[in-house]
């Protein structure tokens, strides 16, 4: 399964410039830093970078062919010899999601799709790590999520793939309907809905509106997984066309749900997991209650797709915990960080706080808190209502990082928090200075922030001294 110039001409809707439809192609591309020889270089045009200009590049890397936009070959493409194939487009973006549309539609296997304002990336783990005990299992890698990664994802399909696990990630209206039109899901799972991109998304009717058509472009054959504890959620899926199979944490008419409150333990949680009409045991390396959500909502779907309970068992006895998610990271010194620094909303800072502060059973609980980005005008106000968290969840000591966590502090001193615990860090170098300097025994420490605010380097600095 290859593609040649003339059908890259044809799938992405472009122009044939220069060059020979019937030469081979080799993989897309759209970084010449992982090109090979003979690979179609397509040039994206983005906030930071514009692949326009590394044009020249490509080529001398061995492109057989590049993708470019109408009137952006660069001057020296003409002024040098070089058998390079040219497809112009008016858009290198929607090309290359037309490239994957393509590529996808020439494998007839499931594909998931996983979105949601929280656990898009653990259930899609989950899901994949339980597919993957007896199938060959395409997922995304790192936030492969959006216009570019979920097309760069799709386009890595071989033969052999059994099944691919696509997380689905957006931020403004338009984003969802385009990313289902280039993947074709068989199976959607909507983990829940929280406030998150309100920039973007406005409201959280309009997060369910978007985020809903993965559930609206299913077929009536394909699969919704529906989480009964979302209000706004359950309410959507009454009428879909699509078969469903529902999950809860609490609910007893869903179809999967815990039979049993999980146990957690200092490497992982046990509980026991109803299928159905069948209840099995089963064990996971997760740290927190959201995360055993995640678990069951992916036990439900892979449960649905036909897979049998011993693969949930055991598809979830070998997950690994993804990295600055939820992640348990144990210090010489008796201290315990929980990296969770990947990214955050109010949804997801709430249950991370909760976690911790369980898990500290009442000792010393630090909080390095960093801004939640993109909640607009409301932000302020979901900062404070985060701090208000704080005392409740059991934190005593308080790290903030960024303007708009500064409203986090005030939250929290507003709920009878102490102010002299809570400090304001210029930098991540201070925040970790002061971990440094004042260690806590047996503290637990948690680093949260959204992905703009680099909050791993806190974690890095603390594991450094």
């Amino acid at each position: 399964m290859t593609w040649t110039i003339g059908s890259l001409v044809e799938a992405s809707g472009g122009r044939l410039t220069t060059g020979n439809p019937e030469r081979a192609a080799g993989r897309i591309s759209t970084d010449t830093r992982n090109m090979a020889q003979e690979d179609c270089f397509v040039a994206l045009s983005g906030e930071n970078h514009d692949g326009h200009s590394f044009v020249m590049e490509a080529i001398s890397r061995g492109a057989s062919v590049i993708v470019v936009e109408s009137g952006r070959l660069p001057d020296a493409f003409h002024s040098n010899t070089h058998a390079t194939a040219v497809i112009e487009v008016p858009d290198t973006l929607y090309a290359l999601g037309e490239l994957a549309r393509r590529w996808r539609s020439r494998f007839g296997i499931q594909v998931v799709g996983v979105t949601g304002s929280n656990g898009k990336t653990g259930t899609k783990e989950l899901v994949a790590g339980m597919l993957g005990q007896r199938r060959w299992v395409l997922k995304n890698r790192g936030n492969f999520n959006n216009l570019i990664g979920v097309p760069l994802t799709l386009l890595e399909l071989e033969p052999g793939h059994e099944a691919a696990v696509v997380e689905l990630g957006i931020n403004v209206p338009g984003e969802m309907a385009r990313l289902v039109e280039i993947s074709s899901p068989t199976v959607g799972i909507i983990t829940n809905v929280h406030p998150a991109h309100l920039e973007g998304l406005q409201s959280l009717d309009r997060i369910v509106e978007e985020k809903g058509k993965l559930w609206l472009s299913l077929a009536r054959d394909d699969l919704a997984v529906v989480n009964l504890d979302d209000e706004r959620l359950r309410n959507f899926a009454r009428n879909l066309h699509a078969r469903s199979v529902t999950y809860s944490m609490e609910n007893p008419s869903a179809d999967v749900a815990p039979a049993g409150p999980p146990i957690s333990r200092a490497d992982g949680v046990s509980f026991p997991l109803r299928l159905g009409k069948e209840i099995v045991e089963v064990h996971a390396p997760l740290f927190g209650i959201h995360q055993v959500q995640n678990a069951v909502a992916a036990a439900a779907a892979v449960w649905a797709m036909g897979e049998p309970a011993e693969v949930i068992v055991s598809g979830l006895a070998a997950h690994v915990p993804v990295r600055q998610r939820m992640q348990v990271l144990r210090l010489d010194d008796g201290r315990t960080v929980v990296d969770d620094a990947y990214n955050a909303n109010p949804g997801s800072m709430k249950a991370a706080l909760k976690a911790v502060g369980t898990a500290s059973g009442g000792g010393p609980f630090i909080a390095v808190l960093g801004d939640m980005r993109e909640l607009g005008p409301d932000s302020a106000a979901l900062h404070r209502e985060v701090g208000r968290r704080l005392k409740a969840s059991g934190v005593t000591r308080l790290i903030t990082l960024g303007d708009a966590s500064r409203h986090i502090a005030e939250g929290a001193v507003e709920s009878g928090f102490d102010r002299e615990a809570c400090r304001h860090a210029v930098n991540h170098e201070e925040a970790a200075g002061w971990l440094t300097k004042e260690q806590v025994g047996n503290a637990w420490i948690l680093v949260k922030g959204s992905r703009a605010m680099a909050m791993e380097k806190v974690v890095e600095r603390i594991l450094k001294e």
